[in-house]
């Protein structure tokens, strides 16, 4: 059986959730169209495919905790990143989707999860973050730090649910990814070139659909920092990358960061569960109060 249908079984086995259904295409519509699409870092053949929007969100189905987060800098430009639902109130993304490279904060217009077209599960907002960096990240060296934890104005996790995690070190940062390496892994996103000209359907707003990708692998640890295969590209930041222990059980052994170009032409980088894992756990204990302060291992 192929990986994607492998994947597949893992979101259909579940009955269908229902939920409201917000019409969101007559604002985001416009802000997709208006991005050029990139090319993705495709490593090997393009193993990504779309869930249908009822598979994502079926009962039981803790991938419906991922979704589109979409921001303006202060020039007014429009992007978006991918998220996690992590715990009551508090999501998963990449520091970089939060802040530019001189540190200036974007602004959050929207969370989506389940953005899928003109629907989605729901929508709120954010009203608070923090972050394993100061700036967005330069050379590759600086990946190691870059996740971001965002406080929604709603508690998202009662609705979606969130991602378990893998086991991690808590005691020595030099390890760090070392329990995860090998592991089979996955993730939904919403890439800027998804779908392709192959796969686009009618309808389809390319950037507002999701990919969701199972079976590539987390390669080496190197400078901190996981090495991964999945094919990815701008919009996918801030995907949790997760492993499968059952066909109800996903958890989280990394986040995707960046497609940096070193070698065939890419290696794909995602920040290891030391890193952020601290902050979480810190972040889940106070209900993310404003005054909270993260470990920043």
């Amino acid at each position: 059986m192929s990986k994607n249908l492998n994947c597949l079984k893992f979101l259909t086995k579940n009955r269908r959730l229902t939920a409201t259904i917000l019409s969101i295409g007559s604002c985001l519509g416009a802000i997709a169209t208006s991005l050029q699409p990139l090319s993705a870092a495709v490593i090997g053949q393009d193993d990504r495919f779309t869930p249908t929007y009822e598979q994502l969100t079926s009962s039981g189905q803790q991938l419906k905790a991922v979704g589109q987060l979409i921001t303006e800098t202060a020039d007014g430009k429009y992007n978006w990143c991918t998220f996690t639902v992590i715990g009551r109130n508090i999501g998963l993304t990449n520091a970089h989707c939060i802040v530019d490279d001189k540190g200036a904060p974007k602004q959050i217009k929207a969370a989506y999860p389940v953005r899928h077209g003109d629907r989605a599960l729901t929508v709120t907002n954010v009203d608070g973050y923090w972050i394993g960096r100061d700036t967005a990240p330069v050379y590759v060296e600086d990946f190691t730090r870059d996740w971001a934890i965002i406080r929604f104005t709603a508690n998202l996790g009662d609705l979606t649910g969130w991602l378990g995690n893998a086991e991690w070190n808590p005691n020595d940062i030099n390890s760090a990814g070392q329990r995860v390496l090998g592991l089979t892994a996955g993730y939904v996103g919403y890439p800027q070139d998804w779908p392709t000209d192959a796969t686009l359907q009618p309808g389809d707003v390319r950037g507002s659909i999701p990919a969701l990708q199972y079976g590539c692998t987390i390669q080496k640890v190197e400078g901190g920092i996981l090495w991964h295969d999945c094919d990815t590209t701008g919009g996918t930041s801030g995907s949790s990358l997760f492993t499968a222990v059952s066909q109800t059980d996903f958890r989280t052994i990394g986040l995707h960061c960046a497609e940096y170009p070193v070698q065939n032409p890419y290696i794909n980088l995602a920040v290891p569960l030391e890193r952020f894992m601290p902050a979480v756990l810190k972040l889940r204990e106070t209900g993310a109060a404003s005054d909270t302060v993260v470990p920043l291992p």
